[in-house]
């Protein structure tokens, strides 16, 4: 298996979100192969208030994976509660990427532009 347990990206700041019950939805980034990312879309689909909410085409330079193959990046939601059914189901159903890291959905609106996350 070729995951990357861990991915920093480029440009965004690292900061430690507590895991705490009053943020009841996070985001977790994961690069793929563009050819995996319908596969993991549908996986994903399967638990339970979990979604991705962003797709991301990345540059050729911004890959890091074993292949030339085009990337993505995406960006699943999901509550604490099913981080590891979402990790398990990547894993399951994609031979290789990168699991990046996880943060709060405040903390993913504010990267996205919205000020303060609203």
């Amino acid at each position: 298996m070729a995951y990357a347990a861990y991915r920093e990206h480029p440009g965004v700041l690292r900061t430690h979100a507590p895991m705490t019950a009053t943020s009841p939805f996070y985001v977790l980034d994961v690069t793929v192969c563009c050819a995996d990312a319908l596969r993991v879309r549908r996986s994903i689909a399967g638990c339970p208030d979990a979604g991705v909410v962003r797709c991301e085409p990345l540059l050729h330079a911004l890959c890091s994976q074993e292949s030339d193959a085009p990337c993505v990046r995406l960006m699943i939601r999901l509550p604490i509660a099913s981080y590891a059914e979402v990790l398990h189901r990547l894993i399951e159903c994609v031979p290789s990427g990168e699991i990046g890291r996880l943060v709060s959905w405040r903390e993913h609106l504010a990267r996205c532009g919205l000020r303060d996350g609203h």
